[in-house]
């Protein structure tokens, strides 16, 4: 993996002769040694993972089962410990199935059974008459079919699935803002407006709209989205229901929804372009060349792009800014 000496070993210090106690009532347990596992919630654990199934994702690959866009493979996209598994086939989806059980049993790991679920999309009056198998089976379980399920914290459901995200969203950044009134994020009597501004800056906003850059929102779910926005930045300033959104605005020198919406569009672009997984990119720019695009990320992005002057996918594939100089860049164009 090309990890230099000096790094091995200062990981080799931070797991060797680790320990650990258990906390219970303000009383400690007597420590015990850690064999196995990595470190919950730190820094590396997803790397180490990522490591650790390296094989499998090899495995599923070269077996040819799952996915292709032309001749990307994407059948098992992986982030830390989730794995996704994407099969246009049930009988390939079972090969797989049984890929990942193998290699879970040769390297001593369990595969949590209520997690593991399937969901099938996309289907249509072309292909819903279709034979398929009755059960999947991940070794002695059964893997259970739903119509809803949440991946990387974003719902995947079978309808609705915008709709159902929007609200989720929704949701919880009421909830965020409701614990923070306590701290003065309010309108009379709480703190400056300013400062509840950036407070919601930091804190909500990322909630409200936590992973909807990669969704094709229509009007009906931006307007839900905008007004609470809006309703907000309007309630922490005290200003009448009837105030314009532009003085809502102007007076704290935030962006509309929609444009915070498109700087998390940009920066996912700019993400991928510059990622060091080539596959990734080589499927973007080959759906960008064939314009196999409507309706897509791609598309969004591209008219985000043309409506603020900004270079073109191809441009920006040739010629890639540096992180900081299209933060700038974007922000820029975005507040003119």
């Amino acid at each position: 993996m090309d990890i230099p000496l000096d790094i091995w070993e200062i990981i080799y210090e931070m797991y060797h002769d680790l320990t650990s106690r258990i906390k219970w009532k303000g009383k400690y347990s007597t420590s015990f040694p850690i064999r196995q596992g990595v470190r919950q919630g730190g820094i590396l654990p997803t790397h180490f993972y990522k490591a650790y199934i390296e094989d499998l994702l090899i495995q599923l690959e070269e077996s040819n089962v799952g996915l292709h866009l032309g001749t990307n493979y994407f059948g098992c996209p992986t982030c830390a410990d989730d794995i996704l598994l994407l099969s246009s086939s049930d009988e390939d989806m079972q090969v797989m199935l049984n890929t990942v059980n193998t290699y879970s049993k040769e390297h001593q790991y369990t595969i949590h059974p209520t997690k593991s679920v399937l969901l099938k999309q996309n289907q249509t009056s072309s292909n819903s008459g279709k034979e398929s198998l009755s059960a999947w089976e991940l070794g002695d379980m059964k893997i259970t079919t739903t119509d809803q399920a949440t991946h990387l914290g974003l719902t995947r459901s079978s309808k609705n699935e915008n709709m159902i995200n929007v609200d989720e969203r929704i949701s919880l950044a009421r909830r965020t803002s409701y614990s923070l009134m306590k701290t003065g994020v309010h309108g009379t009597n709480g703190l400056n407006p300013r400062v509840s501004y950036n407070i919601y800056r930091i804190y909500i906003l990322p909630r409200l709209l936590y992973i909807l850059e990669i969704l094709p929102l229509n009007a009906r779910q931006l307007k839900a989205l905008s007004d609470f926005h809006s309703t907000f930045l309007r309630n922490i300033q005290s200003l009448p229901v009837r105030t314009a959104s532009v003085a809502i605005y102007a007076l704290l020198g935030a962006l509309p929804l929609e444009a915070e919406l498109h700087k998390r569009q940009l920066s996912l672009l700019h993400s991928i372009l510059t990622s060091e997984n080539q596959n990734l990119k080589e499927i973007l720019i080959r759906q960008y060349r064939l314009q196999v695009n409507q309706g897509t990320f791609l598309e969004r992005t591209e008219s985000i792009l043309n409506k603020y002057n900004l270079p073109t996918i191809e441009e920006l594939w040739e010629n890639t800014p540096t992180k900081i100089n299209w933060k700038y860049t974007t922000r820029s164009a975005i507040i003119m």
